[in-house]
């Protein structure tokens, strides 16, 4: 006799977080119906985190956004599906409607930043993240690799990306004009 799991959906995860079955303190993605529990991360991806935070708060403030941190968990997917948690994200003010209070914000962000940690590399991990973001409604995706100190830029609707050296500068032009920041700067020295 098989044994049948049902799959798990973004608001059946909120319910097991409201009745005290999954702890909200523990960082987690919901894939394909089920829950991927998220070890913490190590030197350099928190300090390069923060230092993209750093960054990215003031443009947001100056345009009306907000960012959020790896603990602000989004439904991507083309039905909204799964759970993910980007390391940093910035919604702009004309989709703040999408943030809910005590809930799972109920699309993507227009940035959803990934900095890529030893086992998350490689072309399949960025191609279903980006197209799960997409699918959702984020117009960008970082992909941040400190091994090599470039940024990866995906833009929803291109099928190609680039990919940006520690000596250039990226942008935000195609979510908001105003953000320039050098590549390097993302990085610890």
């Amino acid at each position: 006799m098989a044994i049948v799991t049902p799959l798990l959906t973004p608001y059946d995860v909120e319910r097991m977080m409201k009745c005290g079955e999954i702890d909200p303190e523990r960082e987690f993605e919901l894939v394909n119906g089920e829950i991927i529990w998220m070890a913490p991360s190590h030197y350099p991806q928190p300090v390069i985190c923060m230092l993209i935070g750093a960054k990215m708060v003031p443009f947001a403030q100056t345009i009306g956004g907000l960012v959020f941190d790896s603990s602000g968990g989004f439904m991507v997917g083309d039905r909204n599906q799964q759970l993910r948690a980007p390391d940093i994200s910035l919604v702009t003010k004309e989709r703040l409607g999408m943030i809910r209070q005590g809930g799972f914000q109920t699309a993507s962000p227009d940035l959803a930043v990934e900095v890529l940690s030893d086992d998350q590399y490689g072309r399949a991990y960025q191609h279903t993240k980006t197209s799960e973001y997409f699918a959702a409604g984020s117009k960008i995706v970082w992909f941040v690799d400190h091994r090599t100190r470039t940024v990866a830029v995906h833009e929803a609707g291109r099928p190609d990306f680039t990919t940006y050296p520690a000596t250039e500068e990226v942008t935000l032009d195609q979510i908001a004009p105003g953000f320039r920041c050098r590549v390097s700067e993302f990085f610890p020295d």
